[in-house]
């Protein structure tokens, strides 16, 4: 399996692994897709920054 790295990859996944109908309902949202965008430009503007080499003795 690929590493996970964006909500790009999860979609490619969740596609393959979801039956179409439902993954074509999540994907899609649903009547004016309005949630479904905000949602989008939410997750959008969260930046996630991988970690590499960090100390961590001291983590509880």
């Amino acid at each position: 399996m690929a590493p996970i790295t964006c909500i790009e990859d999860l979609r490619v996944l969740a596609q393959r692994r979801v039956p179409r109908m439902f993954y074509d309902y999540a994907d899609s949202g649903s009547w004016t897709e309005s949630t479904y965008r905000a949602n989008e430009a939410d997750f959008r503007a969260i930046g996630l920054r991988q970690r590499v080499a960090v100390d961590m003795r001291h983590r509880s």
